[in-house]
């Protein structure tokens, strides 16, 4: 019951429903917002209707975009470059989370605050980096590459400009400081185990701790999708890529309400999908978390 339960809250309610629903209210109000015709709103349903039951050609006026095409756009590039995004914020946060737990650990048990110290000049530096518009950083690297610049590169700027990365580095860290005067971390530190200075590996007291902050860190990983998502569209305008961000672009240059009304519903099917991806890690794995955090 507990696995159907999820289904119905993540997969109908917030996955099926959330982008239907969003489609509907975001076309809704581009429409109002252009001043366009009572006629428009029930063209713009109609080919919304015919892009989800996957019509081959969803649009009477704009003929040439099939549903097939703008999934593919979604598969090909939004889709993979959102996940990319994902794994290195996350693995960014898991590395600044366990060096500074590892500082704190040598300089309260050995008197030395040089790690705490270098660890101070990354979190500043990071903090510098957080505030450099996106953009900004796309700007140089599509100078640098143009079109052809590598994903992973995308991805790194995507979580480290704009504060992704620098802020989910801090909500992981300050989770696992909390827990280091605590009983159950004093006495796993006095058990011999490697300190886990870079990543938390498991048996590490980096890990040991990481495994106690990981529940409430998943709920906040998801919340991040969105984000990601929006920084990702951004990449494929500045990158031209043909991904969902330059033909939403393309849609609103040309005022063309059946490519908007594809666009934005696959988008908002990405962020459920991803969203739906970290929910089901959390669910698998702490299935009583996930009752308390989402």
């Amino acid at each position: 019951m507990r696995f159907l339960r999820f289904l119905l809250k993540e997969f109908i309610i917030h996955g099926i429903v959330f982008a239907v629903a969003g489609t509907l209210l975001l076309s809704a109000s581009y429409l109002l917002s252009i001043g366009a015709p009572i006629e428009s709103y029930g063209e713009a349903a109609k080919s919304f209707f015919l892009l989800i039951t996957g019509s081959e050609d969803f649009s009477a006026a704009h003929p040439g975009f099939s549903s097939g095409q703008i999934i593919a756009s979604a598969a090909a590039v939004s889709l993979p470059l959102t996940m990319l995004s994902l794994v290195i914020l996350t693995l960014i946060a898991l590395s600044g989370s366990a060096y500074a737990v590892t500082g704190r650990y040598v300089a309260e048990h050995h008197k030395n605050r040089s790690t705490e110290r270098f660890g101070s000049v990354v979190s500043l530096l990071s903090s510098v980096l957080a505030a450099v518009p996106l953009f900004v950083g796309f700007w140089v690297l599509a100078n640098a590459f143009g079109s052809d610049a590598p994903f992973i590169i995308i991805a790194f700027i995507t979580v480290v400009l704009g504060g992704l990365s620098w802020d989910a580095t801090n909500f992981l860290k300050a989770d696992m400081l909390s827990q280091v005067g605590s009983t159950h971390a004093v006495v796993f530190s006095t058990l011999g185990h490697s300190l886990g200075r870079f990543f938390p590996l498991p048996e590490t007291y980096s890990g040991y701790l990481f495994s106690s902050s990981l529940p409430r860190f998943i709920p906040y990983l998801a919340g991040k999708v969105p984000a990601i998502i929006g920084a990702v569209t951004i990449a494929e305008i500045v990158f031209s890529f043909p991904g969902l961000g330059s033909t939403l672009l393309d849609a609103l240059l040309a005022t063309n309400t059946d490519l908007l009304v594809a666009s934005v519903f696959i988008l908002l099917c990405v962020n459920a999908v991803v969203a739906f991806f970290v929910k089901t890690i959390l669910f698998l794995i702490y299935p009583r978390w996930y009752e308390k955090a989402i």
